[in-house]
């Protein structure tokens, strides 16, 4: 297997092997390199749970690092039915960006998994991949809340509290709703799917109201349990604006 290691570039170690790029905060062992590149050549597994998106993942074990979900990027929309997994390469790939939101999030105290690693295939169009730890024994909001009302209330209280982390910091999860959020058997909470979150310009009390609606919207299309929306209702509110 050809293996090359980069010089870092800025804080982030690279390598390139079999024509995969793979990033990281932390440079991986030859061996480790091999066995991501082995699992990012795996097909994704199909969502088997409510509100699973297009369930474009794939888990596996890393060494060194333990249970990993490896997620692969697909387009929506109508230029799936063209173009399902190519992207333009520009400046960062999806992979990259998404781990940097993941660490941002989570450098401000929101509960979101570890990213581990991204990975991209193709020089000018490319594909995109997204490596994170697994959230072990989990099970989804949307999941918890038909299982156990009790759980599911301790579970919205603590998202509350990461969602107004967000909120505070202008940021807009883009994919909101009790599909994208992991609760372990802690009752930990934990945020997922960060692909495309950005920086709401529109003021903070605007995008509380962004949440409040979109997951409202959610709960009540699915027929989720109507205390998730009234929790969240109650719990997420907009900070006070900043001035000038």
């Amino acid at each position: 297997m050809e293996f090359e290691r980069h010089n870092k570039l800025g804080a982030f170690s690279h390598v390139s092997s079999c024509g995969y790029e793979i990033g990281s905060r932390h440079p991986f062992r030859p061996s480790q390199v091999e066995q991501l590149v082995a699992a990012l050549q795996i097909a994704p597994q199909t969502a088997d749970h409510l509100l699973g998106g297009r369930g474009s993942v794939y888990r596996t074990h890393l060494d060194g690092v333990g249970p990993i979900m490896v997620k692969h990027y697909r387009r929506g929309g109508l230029l799936a039915n063209f173009i399902t997994r190519y992207y333009l390469r520009t400046t960062k790939t999806r992979g990259q960006i998404e781990f940097e939101q993941m660490e941002r999030a989570r450098n401000l105290g929101c509960g979101a998994p570890e990213p581990v690693a991204y990975a991209s295939c193709g020089r000018f169009f490319y594909r995109a991949w997204l490596v994170t730890r697994e959230v072990e024994r989990s099970q989804t909001m949307a999941q918890l809340s038909r299982a156990s009302s009790d759980r599911a209330a301790v579970a919205i209280t603590a998202l509350c509290h990461h969602t107004n982390i967000l909120i505070k910091n202008n940021i807009m999860h883009a994919d909101f709703h009790p599909g994208n959020v992991l609760v372990d058997e802690d009752d930990q909470v934990y945020l997922i799917d960060f692909d495309k979150t950005g920086i709401y310009r529109g003021g903070q009390k605007k995008l509380a109201d962004k949440y409040r609606r979109r997951w409202c919207r959610s709960v009540q299309k699915h027929g989720l349990p109507q205390m998730l929306c009234t929790l969240m209702q109650a719990g997420v509110s907009g900070h006070r604006e900043s001035k000038g």
